[in-house]
């Protein structure tokens, strides 16, 4: 019994391993999209529409709120998300491939964007 169990032991450290070399995500581009609302209280396009979306993040670097949508243009309220003075939003994969439109109160209200 112990020499089949050595025997197999043997045989399982000799067999070549599968090759993970084709398990890699392929790399990802990330594009900045970053800005400041040009007019305030009007929406405007911050991610253009992408059906190669991966993932994106919208941080408000501003004072105010701002307002965000992919589903209509943003307005100052439901149903556009709200990302506080400081927060961000994130959208996960597989995230929308719609355009995503912001919105502040104030022109020059700051925001940092990227997508991949």
């Amino acid at each position: 019994m112990t020499a089949i169990r050595r025997l197999l032991i043997l045989a399982a450290l000799l067999l070549p391993l599968p090759s993970l070399a084709h398990a890699q995500a392929p790399a990802l581009t990330y594009e900045d999209r970053s800005g400041t609302i040009t007019a305030g209280g009007t929406a405007q396009v911050v991610l253009p529409a992408w059906t190669g979306r991966h993932g994106c993040v919208v941080q408000n670097q501003s004072a105010g709120s701002l307002w965000v949508s992919e589903t209509a243009t943003a307005v100052a309220g439901p149903p556009s998300i709200l990302i506080p003075a400081g927060q961000q939003f994130l959208c996960m994969s597989p995230a929308s491939g719609q355009a995503y439109s912001i919105i502040g109160a104030t022109t020059a209200q700051a925001f940092a964007a990227r997508q991949w």
